[in-house]
């Protein structure tokens, strides 16, 4: 028998229960007791307590008679008594109860204390009434046992809604880290499958596929439950009728039960979750179904608006590059400069140690930078010779155009630094403001590094590129003056880097520094 904290508070009630059956004198006639309960501390009868247990209720079993040692093991033997009575000479009696779900053993003992000793009786007590009184102490017993019960329910329900709460904050607060819609997807179904106490949870997906998240045992992603549910034909109907419906149901199938309910998604598709439990682990409750109903649709609201943020910067990042091949159709002698531009400018702000976020927009003022000749008339542009003083101060307009043309777009702000500003240079010598030193923008002065060197080694109408060795000398000798001496120095660093690393991608990025280092390469 497992003994409880004695101020635990069923415990307490418990007490006070057997306390207000008994008779309420000093010494009383008539007193109950509750034993044999596998979740509550055994309460003997006060006569026991007085006369042979010393007070202590955990002695029962050292120092009670047969008969009370036998009902804390929640059995009654009435062989242990004679004529009804026991060793000390008291009538007892007793009947089997409930308490708190389990079975337990009513006790009343019944006789006259003296001095803290048994007052030998001198009639058998009237065994009628005894037991009239012990059924109904025990039917009361019951009754608050059955109390016990509900309330231990709804301990455990209040406990299992305060951890689905902490849950629930806790993928809150990932998700809010968190940008790409499958990785959420990731997070949402895993603490499902956590809440919901299952090995893993399937996603049938609306468009035929099948995603199966390790939950509660820490098994991986890609690791079927024990009842896999990638087969999904015996349950097509029940996927059919929760898209058709959007509710969340339970089903059995293969011996086991299945809670299901819908994730929607981004224009109205609708994918189906599902959670298994063995036999003997529990049926799903309507607290679970409620759960699964809450989670998958806070869920579903955050991946959907996920999606379509992806949806809305894909859609921006393409009309970008349409924009950008816009300009070197334009300028065939640099084709290829903004996207080369837009690449090294976030591989710069990277080593930098540039927020993630602000990489990205620097990328896209790495891409537009040069937007403003669209504005720049062809002949000029393209011109095969050196310019005249004039048409370099026509070119010069390019940085103000660019800016003109993106400044309605307001979300563009560190964008529209980096298109204004990436002519300036530390000395104070460069346009369209002369600005100097910090006074120019991080953005811009990136932008200038990368398009200095994309540049010198592109080659031009009126020369030939010049070799990546050389490229990054000129660099080297132009840093404090027209170049950004930290800007330069985080530029070696990650481009060394990154031709070291990745050779192939390299290549494929830069294919004309290939072909010049090989034209430059001695035999």
């Amino acid at each position: 028998m497992s003994a409880r904290c004695p101020s635990a508070p069923d415990d307490l009630l418990l007490r006070d229960l057997v306390c207000g059956l008994s008779t309420p004198r000093r010494a009383p006639t008539v007193s109950v007791g509750v034993l044999g309960s596998p979740d509550h501390t055994p309460q003997p009868p006060a006569h026991c307590l007085r006369v042979c247990l010393g007070a202590d209720p955990q002695a029962v079993a050292s120092r009670g008679c047969q008969f009370l040692a036998t009902a804390a093991r929640h059995e009654i033997d009435r062989t242990q008594l004679q004529d009804g009575r026991c060793p000390q000479g008291f009538a007892v009696t007793a009947r089997p109860t409930r308490l708190g779900g389990a079975g337990a053993v009513f006790v009343s003992v019944e006789g006259e204390i003296a001095d803290g000793t048994a007052q030998k009786q001198g009639h058998a007590a009237d065994e009628s009434n005894l037991l009239g009184h012990v059924d109904t102490a025990a039917r009361l017993v019951q009754r608050v046992g059955e109390i016990l019960e509900e309330n231990s329910g709804f301990a455990d329900e209040v406990l299992q809604n305060y951890e689905q709460l902490n849950l629930i904050f806790d993928l809150t607060q990932q998700i809010a880290q968190v940008t790409d819609a499958r990785a959420i997807e990731k997070l949402l179904l895993q603490r499902v499958a956590r809440l919901l106490g299952s090995a893993a949870v399937t996603l049938a997906s609306a468009d035929g596929g099948c995603r199966v998240f390790g939950g509660a045992d820490g098994r991986g992603d890609g690791v079927a439950p024990d009842l896999p549910l990638t087969d999904l034909r015996p349950v097509e109907s029940l996927i059919d009728e929760i898209r058709r419906t959007r509710q969340v149901r339970v089903h059995e199938a293969g011996g086991r039960q299945i809670i299901a309910g819908p994730l929607v998604r981004l224009d109205e598709k609708v994918d189906v979750v599902f959670a298994d439990r063995a036999p003997g682990h529990g049926a799903f409750s309507s607290g679970d179904m409620m759960l699964v109903e809450s989670m998958l649709a806070f869920g579903g609201q955050i991946i959907t608006n996920t999606e379509l943020h992806e949806r809305l910067r894909r859609m921006s990042l393409e009309v970008t590059h349409a924009m950008v091949a816009a300009i070197d159709k334009k300028d065939h002698y640099t084709s290829g400069h903004s996207q080369r531009g837009g690449f090294l400018t976030r591989l710069t702000a990277q080593e930098l140690g540039v927020p993630l976020a602000e990489q990205q927009t620097m990328e896209w003022a790495g891409l537009l930078h040069d937007i403003g000749k669209i504005g720049i008339p062809e002949e000029i542009l393209c011109k095969p010779g050196k310019l005249t003083h004039e048409e370099f101060e026509v070119i010069k307009q390019h940085p103000r155009m660019g800016y003109e043309i993106l400044k309605p777009i307001a979300s563009l702000g560190v964008v529209l630094d980096g298109v204004l500003y990436h002519h300036e240079y530390p000395d104070g010598s460069g346009y369209p403001e002369g600005l100097k030193g910090d006074q120019i923008p991080l953005v811009a002065r990136i932008v200038h590094v990368v398009d200095t060197f994309d540049a010198l080694t592109s080659t031009r109408a009126y020369r030939q590129a010049f070799h990546v060795e050389r490229a990054l000398e000129i660099i080297r000798d132009e840093k404090g003056v027209r170049i950004d001496a930290e800007v330069a120095d985080a530029f070696f660093r990650a481009f060394e880097r990154y031709r070291r690393e990745e050779p192939g991608d390299f290549a494929a990025r830069f294919p004309a520094f290939i072909q010049s280092e090989k034209a430059h390469a001695k035999p």
